[in-house]
């Protein structure tokens, strides 16, 4: 009995030190509450909670921050998208008199902030507070959010063949519409969806002992058929498509840059694109890698074409893998 009587005065004991050493956390959803974030609707182009536009439409953020206690030395517009991380652009308050109550309108497209482009989908934008010490003060728990509708389409890893110049049945020909592909022998029924084939011959500075290949594109439109074993003469009707020659380096302006149909028209715009077929003698410069070709369809949509890799399958046959992104 009296073994239990002291284990129950050490719990007791022990209960009473605990409860009397804790202490209370701060807590993350009310130590920020003297600053407040409101974004205003000054303007039908603003967005004061979430808005649907489609592209080419500007969108403005009207916002007044205000700081109860502390001094704001600037503030933070922080852009997100999906799982991207988040870009954030730090802007002084230079006025001392809006130290505590500031307020502008940013609007968007805007090249001082080139990550907050507006792209399809959705895309949210968050105002923060920092003291003179560049240390975060708040945000009023709040942001915005905008979602574009899709102005353009997108096809991942397409293969397109060398010709196959004995049973020419591997798709070496491609619609930019679909992303479809055909081989020689379905090719002429087809001709009127066919934006462009390819083909390769030695680079100029293949050898005999060190061969290299050039690849290039042609439409069924070139004047003259650089592929001859592929008669295409009556082939009808033959899109007219127009392409750039292949722009080197293209990976992130594919990535990050081509994110809407207008993004898309302002890059393929910014090249000549006046070709029915791509010339070039140095394999690092025809549709190899990293390169993409700018086009035009018959339809005026602009888009652009990406060369993943230049590879064989398992039975050796030549390819290419593209992807593609064309304005809706």
């Amino acid at each position: 009995m009296k073994t239990k009587y002291i284990n129950k005065l050490l719990i007791g004991l022990c209960l009473f030190l605990f409860s009397s050493c804790k202490k209370e956390s701060a807590n993350i959803f009310n130590m920020f509450e003297d600053v407040t974030v409101t974004f205003n609707n000054s303007d039908p182009r603003c967005v004061t909670d979430y808005k649907v536009i489609n592209d080419k439409e500007e969108v403005w953020i009207d916002f007044t921050i205000n700081s109860a206690k502390e001094d704001m030395y600037s503030y933070v517009f922080e852009v997100s998208a999906g799982t991207q991380q988040s870009t954030r652009y730090t802007i002084a308050i230079t006025d001392p008199a809006k130290r505590r109550s500031f307020s502008t309108i940013i609007k968007l497209p805007n090249s001082a902030f080139p990550a907050a482009a507006l792209r399809d989908g959705k895309q949210s934008y968050r105002i923060c507070a920092l003291n003179e010490k560049g240390v975060y003060i708040g945000d009023g728990y709040k942001k915005v959010t905008v979602d574009v509708n899709p102005s353009f389409m997108i096809y991942a890893n397409r293969d397109i063949y060398l010709p196959d110049t004995v049973a020419k049945s591997l798709p070496s020909f491609l619609s930019l519409t679909d992303a479809t592909g055909f081989s020689y022998t379905t090719a002429s029924a087809n001709a009127a969806k066919i934006d462009f084939g390819i083909y390769r011959k030695p680079g100029s500075n293949s050898t005999v002992q060190t061969p290299t290949w050039v690849v290039n594109l042609y439409s069924l439109s070139v004047t003259t058929n650089p592929l001859t074993v592929y008669d295409i003469s009556g082939f009808s009707p033959k899109r007219a498509t127009k392409f750039s020659q292949p722009v080197t380096g293209q990976a992130t302006a594919f990535l990050t840059t081509a994110i809407s149909g207008s993004s898309i028209e302002t890059l393929a715009k910014a090249r000549a694109i006046t070709f029915n077929e791509t010339t070039q003698t140095v394999p690092a410069n025809g549709l190899a890698p990293g390169n993409a070709i700018f086009f035009l369809t018959p339809e005026g949509k602009y888009g652009m074409l990406y060369i993943n890799a230049v590879t064989s399958d398992l039975q050796k046959r030549p390819y290419i893998n593209v992807s593609i992104k064309v304005q809706r």
